[in-house]
């Protein structure tokens, strides 16, 4: 089965919700040793600088003209480089850049489908990028995921240890004030610790104004609530393999066991009742404010002491303690929102193709951004001793940490620092090097990867610009008053008849025939 162009009706809907999507940074967590040789002939001058237009960081906001790092890159390869940023409208338009990031495979394809990107062949990312194809070959299912008619659209990044896997992060002062003496692990030590937090008072204030924990309701892509799908062993949204069939957690039967579950909490007064509009950074200021006593956090961000949302925790509610769990192990395993291996693309526009030079020149900064770790550094972090330093002092690996004045990305992007990173392209080598062993060990722990993550990696269906975002839509209706109590949980099965019949059906199909030909083992 060959993976077929997706309906143009895809472009408007993708383009927009998932330009931005994936894993920015240069890996974040994790990082290690290159291959100084990448870059050996760099410094090599052409004749004339040749010009480059280079699509900047997916993340990053805008343009910044004439930067320092873009200025060492001009000078290290003997280019000139056009910085611009990547929109639907200029994709539209024609302008498209030499080279630049997506951030999901259904951005790939669409963009595939406008006909402006160059198929790459596999043998030449060897020959081209040997050392970081050594590493990315072990996920080879990621070349599936933009394999289009049976030709490859885009370089797939990977990434192995996420530091954004989702944990649980717990009030402590809360479970110790209700009589909880360690973090909960199984569904039903859950459901105790967040009824305790819901009815015996654990901020003190005499009065019945704290609830156990809110959800995300409206999330762009599924539910909210991921552990506690996770517990009953499905992720709505989610495709699922269950006995060698491809099926979409959204209707399956243990979402309705589940729904069942956060319906049950709801009514006693558990939920917030403002779940259905509450989002990370809301449920975030809830916690710090004695409202709710337990939220999904990003293990990087809740896991260590120094971690973002810790901190912020110790400047607003200085007496409050926090401490970092598993997500609860209910009747289908335990586990929450998976991303898996996937991280963001790289693309080189399809005028590339008539260009041999220009081309080998790309290829020339893309092995040395994966695997030279003096450009790795510039492009990503900037300057050791200015911008960066080793979080030990003295050290030559290991955790880094940005300095005084450019501590926010929006800082770094002055001096070009991540306008020209290509995140995940990095090697398993250089990631090593300079990886926190404290988080790499704290997502060992708490990470339940990959036990909830997508059987098609995400990958974007035929029919998905039909149906996608109704689907998703649907869902988050039917699902948010379902738990509310606004409709019966019978009406479960209303839905699910409603999402077969509006292009379910065909994308489960459809997901079959893309599972049996390019992801099964």
């Amino acid at each position: 089965m060959k993976l077929k162009k997706v309906s143009k009706t895809l472009l408007p809907a993708m383009l927009a919700a998932g330009l931005l999507a994936g894993c920015g940074g240069n890996g974040g967590n994790n990082a290690a040793a290159p291959d100084a040789s990448a870059g050996a002939n760099a410094g090599t001058k052409a004749e004339a600088p040749m010009e480059i237009t280079w699509g900047i960081h997916l993340q990053a906001p805008g343009v910044v003209e004439n930067s320092q790092v873009q200025k060492w890159l001009e000078e290290k390869f003997n280019v000139k480089i056009k910085p611009v940023k990547v929109t639907d409208a200029s994709i539209a338009s024609g302008e498209v850049p030499d080279i630049f990031m997506l951030g999901d495979p259904a951005n790939v394809t669409a963009y595939q489908n406008q006909g402006v990107l160059m198929n790459l062949d596999q043998n030449m990312l060897k020959e081209k990028m040997p050392e970081y194809y050594a590493d990315i070959e072990k996920n080879n299912a990621l070349f599936q995921t933009v394999t289009i008619d049976d030709k490859l659209w885009a370089i797939p990044m990977f990434i192995d240890l996420k530091p954004y896997d989702l944990g649980m992060l717990w009030r402590k002062d809360w479970l110790d004030k209700v009589g909880i003496t360690k973090a909960p692990e199984t569904l039903d030590e859950f459901e105790k610790a967040i009824y305790a937090f819901a009815q015996k008072d654990p901020d003190g204030n005499g009065q019945k104004d704290t609830y156990g924990l809110t959800g995300t309701a409206t999330s762009t892509w599924s539910s909210g609530f991921y552990s506690i799908f996770g517990a009953f062993g499905v992720e709505p949204t989610m495709w699922h393999e269950k006995n060698g069939e491809i099926m979409n957690g959204s209707v399956m039967p243990e979402t309705k066991e589940a729904l069942a579950k956060l319906r049950q909490w709801f009514a006693d007064g558990v939920i917030d009742p403002e779940f259905i509009t509450d989002t990370q950074d809301s449920y975030r200021k809830k916690l710090y404010n004695n409202r709710i006593g337990v939220i999904e956090e990003q293990i990087a961000k809740g896991a260590l002491p120094d971690a973002a949302t810790v901190t912020e925790m110790k400047s607003l509610n200085p007496s409050a303690e926090l401490v970092f769990a598993k997500n609860p192990k209910g009747p289908g395993g335990d586990g929450s929102w998976d991303w898996g291996v996937k991280s963001n693309f790289i693309v080189i526009s399809n005028k590339v193709k008539d260009q041999p030079e220009k081309l080998n020149k790309l290829f020339e900064i893309l092995r040395a951004e994966s695997t030279d770790e003096e450009t790795i550094n510039m492009t990503s972090l900037g300057v050791k001793g200015t911008h960066w330093d080793f979080t030990e002092s003295g050290a030559t690996s290991g955790a880094t940490q940005f300095k005084a004045g450019f501590e926010k990305a929006e800082e770094r992007d002055q001096a070009g620092i991540r306008l020209f990173s290509l995140g995940n392209i990095t090697t398993q080598a250089y990631r090593e090097k300079y990886s926190n062993p404290a988080l790499n060990e704290a997502i060992k722990t708490y990470s339940s990867a990959p036990r909830q993550t997508d059987a098609l990696l995400f990958s974007a269906l035929p029919s998905d610009g039909k149906y996608k975002n109704d689907l998703t839509s649907l869902m988050q209706k039917y699902f948010a008053q379902i738990i509310s109590g606004e409709i019966p949980l019978e009406d479960f099965d209303k839905f699910v008849a409603e999402w077969k019949s509006r292009g379910g059906d065909e994308l489960t199909k459809e997901a079959n025939e893309m599972y049996q030909a390019q992801f099964k083992k």
